[in-house]
């Protein structure tokens, strides 16, 4: 089995404060993601007489090697004794000959030039810098580094780019040569060094294009069995929400034994269309779905895909609550952030919509809303999800991992030419980290069963001569469970909902009528999501079916929407044309369509604080 060694070597005359946090961070990572795949060497307080001791101790099967600590261009510093890094450099060579040795981390001051050495002896990857670099920008360089390449299972090469990007953060105005651009072919010192960042050294691009970490596919795929754990904890978040499907089911599997698919059909029952149908793929009810039934790419994507779809919802909501209140007067005006934000939203293009993070959206708005005096979320359940609370961390982590994983897969999908961000020997063991996650980021959204999402086709006022009050008759399709249920209903109410919507409602209605399908209330608590969801085929008068789709994005006159069963399929998307042309018998489908062009012209103006002209 091979090992990976991380040394950490401070100094009593020039101690360094954030070398103790890298290491903690850096073992941590390594601990939690080894599922018997490598060995862990750690050198906490590292000397030359230990270092050389673990050289000898591991041989030919070290994978890699990370250095933390002072340096210059010829030494690294261990408790003040300076190692030569020539020396350093031939200790790994049994490890180079035998292939083992796939990367080695250099993470101190001026390393760069020691990095030919290593690449004329065979190491295949170098990471090392050209300068001075900040203690604690090395400790977050360092810690993101072995975060990506450990447990989001980065390549090499994004793995580097990732922790780059993270670090420049605590780099103030100091260019860490972010946007320098990565030869392909190779990439090795020059004879000057650089703006002062690191660098990733390599004489061949599949050095750099693949996991440094070792892997035990067969390990994985024996015990990995897939949506097992997913829906355990989904049904069991169902139950602890007072769901009573799940919650009478639970009390049946007491009695009897009972299938996982049953389980997953009260899970698909319960939640809105759009996640319901990315559960019901994933959970290969569908003819033809084998290749989700194992670990492999397409389950890898299908993960991603539930998640991005599930907060790409979230975030809708979050958005038309926004826009709720700046239509209600209840904020006048958004700062600049928030504007900014709406207006970045609004411009992506299909291609980064589909990688987009909606949780820094979503955290972003409710910042901004929890500024504002007597203000209710209508997804109440969104306030105990603050990531300021140490028991959403899960949570938070695996909302930052499953984001990674979507942008990985969908790279793939949108860029088949260029070097995928995953290696094929990783799926395994990211099917089965991601759906770990994925697990934990569902155990906090049980509460979703609280609230249907509803398409209201028509509204019909009941006003009866001997009659003083007045009726409002709703004709609307529930858009929940996997199949979007088709059957009309009939809302009888006091007071109106928004016509020609969807929406999404939180409270429930009496039966009024069985037979005529009808429901009876006086209001109904209800949230306009249109026209971010849409259900096109309201547009037709003699359609009875749904077919739902996500905003996408805007050019010239034309809407582009992206199907929720199909989000990623480019013969699945909508255009609304906003100045189409109607055929004389065409005028109820007329009115409907103008009736979400004008919602989306609306929109349009809120996202780009343009001043518009309405007729």
């Amino acid at each position: 089995m091979k090992t990976i060694i991380i040394s950490f070597a401070n100094s009593s005359e020039q101690p360094l404060k954030s070398i103790t946090e890298e290491d903690a961070g850096i073992h941590t990572i390594l601990n939690e993601n080894n599922r018997g795949n490598y060995n862990i060497h750690r050198e906490s307080y590292a000397t030359i007489d230990n270092i050389n001791s673990a050289f000898s101790i591991h041989g030919s099967n070290i994978g890699i090697f990370h250095y933390a600590g002072h340096a210059d261009q010829q030494s690294l510093l261990f408790n003040d004794q300076a190692a030569n890094g020539k020396g350093i450099a031939f200790q790994l060579q049994p490890s180079i000959g035998s292939g083992a040795l796939k990367l080695v981390i250099l993470n101190g001051c001026s390393t760069g030039a020691q990095v030919n050495q290593l690449l004329e002896l065979g190491v295949p990857a170098v990471i090392a810098t050209s300068a001075s670099i900040n203690d604690i920008t090395a400790k977050i360089f360092g810690i993101e580094l072995f975060r990506n390449l450990c447990q989001k299972r980065m390549t090499t090469r994004y793995a580097f780019t990732a922790a780059l990007a993270s670090a420049q953060t605590a780099a103030t105005n100091v260019s860490l040569g972010l946007g320098e651009p990565m030869n392909r072919a190779l990439n090795i010192p020059g004879e000057k060094p650089r703006e002062p960042f690191w660098g990733l050294f390599y004489k061949k691009a599949e050095a750099v294009d693949s996991s440094p970490i070792p892997v035990e596919a067969t390990q994985t795929e024996v015990a990995y069995e897939p949506n097992l754990q997913l829906t355990q904890t989904i049904f069991t978040a169902l139950v602890l929400d007072g769901n009573v499907p799940a919650q009478q089911l639970d009390e049946r599997k007491k009695q009897e034994i009972i299938e996982d698919n049953v389980f997953q059909k009260t899970i698909m029952d319960v939640f809105p269309h759009p996640i319901a149908i990315q559960l019901k793929t994933l959970f290969a009810a569908e003819y033809g779905a084998d290749a989700l039934k194992k670990p492999g790419i397409k389950r890898l994507e299908q993960i991603a895909r539930v998640f991005h779809i599930t907060t790409e919802f979230m975030g809708i909501i979050m958005i038309s609550q926004l826009w709720e209140l700046k239509i209600t007067k209840q904020v006048t005006a958004l700062p600049d952030e928030i504007s900014d934000l709406m207006e970045k939203y609004f411009n992506l293009t299909i291609h980064e919509r589909a990688v987009y993070n909606y949780s820094t959206l979503i955290k972003a708005i409710r910042k901004f809303i929890d500024t504002q005096a007597n203000v209710n979320y209508f997804v109440t359940e969104l306030e105990t999800l603050r990531e300021e609370d140490v028991a959403n961390k899960p949570f938070g982590d695996a909302c930052e991992y499953l984001s990674y994983i979507r942008t990985a897969t969908y790279f793939s999908i949108s860029n088949p030419n260029d070097p995928p961000m995953i290696q094929e020997p990783e799926v395994p063991q990211l099917c089965l980290t991601a759906e770990e996650m994925l697990s934990v980021f569902f155990e906090k959204l049980g509460f979703l069963h609280r609230y249907t999402l509803t398409s209201i086709q028509n509204i019909r006022i009941n006003k009866f001569r001997h009659d003083t009050s007045t009726e409002f008759d709703h004709q609307v399709v529930k858009l929940m469970n996997s199949n979007a249920s088709h059957e009309v209903n009939y809302y009888l109410l006091a007071k109106h909902l928004d016509n020609s919507g969807v929406i999404l409602t939180k409270q429930s209605l009496n039966v009024f009528n069985v037979e005529r399908r009808q429901y009876k209330g006086e209001e109904l608590a209800f949230l306009n999501l249109s026209p971010l969801v849409v259900d096109i085929n309201s547009f037709e008068s003699r359609s009875d079916r749904s077919n739902l789709v996500f905003y996408g994005n805007f050019s010239g006159d034309v809407y582009v929407f992206r199907n929720v069963s199909k989000p990623d399929d480019e013969l699945n998307r909508v255009e609304i044309n906003i100045n189409r042309k109607f055929g004389r018998t065409e005028q109820q489908e007329q009115g409907r369509y103008e009736a979400v062009c004008k919602q989306l012209n609306a929109f349009k103006e809120f996202a780009l604080h343009e001043i518009i002209v309405h007729p």
